[in-house]
């Protein structure tokens, strides 16, 4: 239960911080994420202890070399802080819906489709469901897929089981591996505009949305052109698609809610969207307990979030620590690189702004497939690659670039927690799911990338 309350601390450091620079705010702050990291440190994954260690020997570094920079840790600190918090925010969202009648009639409804419509429906579901379950949306809807399609009673029946289970599987990764480059409620908007503050979600999702309806649809063109189309006996009636307004309602409701609290409140939509997914997430489990009078409802969600919402919290703890101590690591490496001279190398090797985004885009995704996270690389680039002014980059290009290589490097890297959990799931290899099966769709996205970035930058 610490842990939780150091998180809450955190939490409340980041919201105060935001409106006002008072010392206590970041004293919260720092009390909160270290204290959590430290609790949590035998219990999150090698790769994300690797970086709190490097996030501790950075300043203590700079210190023993007389180059400590306070000003420079305190806003590392601060970027640390505000993606913990962000994960903390989602999770009371994450819990309301986990626990959801509506979450698993909608589930149904998506699994339950026609062949002929079946791909569409899961790879669009999915991005919906991902906005409100998150990494939850591939348990689910991998589970209600493997429980749809049977095992098969002689070979050519499993042969046939084998392919279905394949291609809903693809549909519902890369509907969900997507939402970065849509959705306001992802970790990767949050790093992007962290790192580059004079961005915003409305200045890149006018670009990298239209890209991601384009992605999903050639998705379901190679699903289409990939097999043949066998006549089916008859099939029992589908569920309407009308069932899904209520969960379309709650997906448009969170961010319009958001978009009213930034203008009231004077922050960016982001932060507006954390400091309201608590309240809004209370009223959803109240919705979901009206069957008792009303005080007695207001309880009982007061004891559920506080009974088995708040211990809860810690679950995220390696997720937690891997994009804090990204973040802090990025704001202290990158304020040591003299981007001036690296501009001007970067000319001197001939290379122009358009086709260093291309290389960085390529290098993304390839360091993605040898286990190095796009948590990292982006981090870096996003924090270098709008201060090369020897290269006068577009910031924007490169925030839209930032969201789609790390969309298409989840699809495919083998590391990548949604293609793992899938994989499990349907019971292959990841490096079959993620660079075979799912390799053409892959490159085909980042070749459309590419030629975006040549004509946009």
């Amino acid at each position: 239960m610490l842990s939780s309350l150091l998180l809450v601390c955190l939490s409340l450091g980041v919201i105060g911080a935001t409106f006002d620079d008072a010392v206590i705010y970041t004293v919260a702050e720092f009390v909160g994420l270290t204290g959590f990291l430290a609790l949590e440190l035998r219990r999150i994954s090698h790769m994300a202890r690797a970086l709190v260690f490097l996030s501790l020997a950075l300043p203590a570094y700079a210190f023993a070399s007389g180059s400590f920079d306070a000003d420079l840790t305190l806003s590392a600190l601060h970027r640390g802080a505000y993606l913990a918090f962000f994960l903390t925010s989602l999770s009371f969202l994450q819990h309301a819906a986990g626990r959801s009648p509506l979450i698993l009639r909608s589930g149904q409804v998506l699994v339950m489709q026609p062949p002929g419509r079946r791909y569409l429906v899961l790879t669009f579901g999915a991005a919906l469901f991902g906005m409100l379950l998150n990494l939850g949306t591939v348990g689910l809807l991998g589970t209600m897929i493997a429980k749809a399609v049977g095992p098969g009673d002689d070979a050519e029946s499993t042969r046939i089981a084998n392919i279905r289970r394949k291609r809903m599987t693809l549909a519902m990764l890369r509907g969900f591996c997507a939402l970065p480059m849509w959705s306001p409620m992802t970790i990767t908007i949050a790093l992007v505009i962290a790192a580059i503050p004079s961005l915003s979600w409305g200045q890149m999702v006018i670009y990298s949305a239209p890209m991601t309806v384009l992605f999903l649809l050639i998705g379901w063109g190679l699903d289409r052109s990939g097999y043949a189309r066998a006549p089916l006996p008859d099939q029992p009636p589908a569920p309407s698609l009308l069932k899904l307004l209520p969960l379309l309602t709650i997906v448009v409701l969170v961010p319009t809610t958001a978009f009213a609290a930034s203008q009231v409140l004077g922050t960016n939509l982001i932060t507006a969207l954390l400091i309201c997914i608590p309240f809004l997430s209370f009223g959803w489990i109240f919705i979901q307990e009206r069957g008792a009078p009303t005080a007695g409802t207001l309880r009982k969600t007061a004891g559920i979030m506080g009974r088995d919402l708040l211990p809860s919290l810690p679950n995220m703890r390696t997720e937690i620590a891997l994009f804090a101590c990204s973040a802090f690591i990025g704001v202290m490496v990158t304020a040591s690189v003299d981007t001036v001279r690296l501009g001007h190398a970067i000319i001197a090797l001939g290379l122009s702004a358009d086709t260093l985004l291309v290389l960085s885009a390529w290098l993304v995704f390839g360091l993605s497939l040898m286990g190095i996270s796009p948590i990292i690389s982006v981090t870096i680039l996003a924090g270098t690659l709008p201060n090369l002014a020897a290269l006068e980059i577009n910031e924007v290009v490169v925030g839209v670039m930032l969201l789609t290589v790390w969309t298409i490097s989840v699809n495919a890297t083998p590391f990548s927690a949604a293609v793992r959990m899938s994989a499990r799931l349907v019971t292959v290899e990841p490096t079959l799911l993620g660079m075979r099966w799912n390799g053409l769709y892959c490159l085909i996205s980042l070749g459309i990338l590419s030629v975006f970035l040549l004509v946009a930058q």
